[in-house]
């Protein structure tokens, strides 16, 4: 604690005398709760009858509705990371820019189907403004059919042709 008469030594009379009783009054009120009205006070203060939602469910329903950049595979879309959206997305970000499918969807039933080693659409749709689809069913023209059906001879001929040579073979 300061004694007074140090307070004097710092600071002169004239300082002090320079500021009226009436100026500190107005400019430091005696008490904060005096400067707010009563009504204020029980405005701020909830009703029992409210409902209060937890902050959890206000993040997942504005993480839901909001569009981001999404870590995981690199596009704009909503939902979480591991999300249908997300699925979709990275789904639709491999469809093929000539013809608009998924290749993958059509890979194993030209494995088994045509003896190809994956769906190429330059053969099976070799004009993609004729491209007929019923569902997720390619109906081919005539043309595409039967040279995929000479394919699938020419590769039975060479599956044949090897297995006689390997039995011309084993017998030696």
């Amino acid at each position: 604690m300061v004694p007074d008469s140090a307070v004097e030594e710092i600071v002169p009379d004239s300082v002090v005398d320079m500021v009226p009783d009436s100026a500190v009054e107005e400019i430091v009120p005696d008490s904060v709760v005096d400067m707010v009205p009563d009504s204020a006070i029980e405005e701020i203060v909830p009703d029992s009858d409210v409902d209060m939602v937890p902050d959890s469910a206000v993040e997942e329903m504005v993480s839901d509705s909001v569009v981001s950049l999404c870590p995981r595979c690199g596009t704009f879309h909503a939902g979480g990371v591991f999300s249908e959206e997300c699925y979709q997305a990275l789904r639709n970000a491999r469809r093929c820019a000539r013809c608009g499918l998924l290749h993958e969807d059509y890979d194993l039933p030209a494995k088994l189907f045509h003896c190809q080693e994956g769906f190429d659409c330059e053969i099976y749709i070799p004009n993609v403004d004729e491209l007929v689809l019923r569902g997720n069913t390619i109906i081919l023209p005539d043309h595409v059919t039967k040279r995929l059906q000479e394919h699938v001879d020419k590769m039975h001929e060479a599956k044949t042709a090897a297995r006689e040579a390997s039995n011309c073979f084993g017998k030696q």
